[in-house]
């Protein structure tokens, strides 16, 4: 097949690719569990700029939090800071270990996903998930709009194949953009029932409660 198209058809994919890739990133910064992928554009300021895992440890001990322990104490409150700067959502914990007065480490728990906050996440997902189709479709319009100027360069044949390695392409992409998306509509779901299972005592509680003789205490 003639080089250019070759190139042409390598060029589209990693383009489609790269709106792939930032759907991703958008996701994993659409907080609801404790991805790693989310501190990813936390920068610490520390005499000079470093990315967290410079100057931090990150572990997840459970799906909805991150610990976070500063390679020297003086950085703990410009790791907060920075943190703060990026995902102000995040409920933050100061935890001081047994053994020393400097020994501190941060944890992050992930916000509760109740029914407004799944409604707002669910909206938000399916926004990106529009987007990055709409680039998808975009780019690969460009592309198959530049080929019937290379009928008379081309082969019958090589048309027909790069027209087919175009729209497969195209598929491929919308394909994995989708399953994507699905993904998160999943773990937000998931997320949304572990918030109910949590508070499933508190309800249970409530519906315990006899409020017609609570009122006639204060009547007597």
């Amino acid at each position: 097949m003639n080089l250019y198209i070759t190139a042409a058809v390598k060029e589209l994919k990693e383009k489609l690719n790269a709106y792939l890739s930032l759907l991703t990133y958008r996701y994993a910064n659409l907080c609801v569990k404790a991805e790693l992928g989310a501190l990813l554009p936390v920068t610490v300021h520390a005499e000079r700029e470093y990315n967290l895992e410079d100057v931090a440890k990150v572990a997840t001990p459970d799906d909805f939090r991150f610990e976070i322990y500063p390679n020297v104490p003086d950085h703990l409150q410009t790791i907060i800071s920075a943190v703060f700067d990026v995902h102000p959502e995040f409920k933050m914990e100061l935890v001081r270990e047994d053994y020393g007065n400097h020994n501190q480490h941060i944890t992050y728990t992930m916000p509760e996903v109740n029914k407004d906050r799944r409604k707002l996440l669910n909206d938000t997902a399916k926004l990106f998930y529009e987007e990055c189709d709409a680039e998808i479709e975009k780019e690969c319009a460009v592309y198959m709009a530049e080929l019937p100027l290379l009928a008379d360069k081309l082969s019958v044949g090589d048309l027909a194949d790069v027209t087919k390695m175009l729209k497969r392409s195209r598929e491929e992409s919308l394909e994995t953009s989708q399953e994507i998306y699905q993904k998160k509509l999943a773990e937000i779901d998931e997320a949304y029932q572990h918030y109910l299972t949590d508070h499933a005592d508190d309800d249970q509680g409530h519906a315990g409660f006899d409020v017609t003789s609570s009122m006639k205490l204060f009547d007597e």
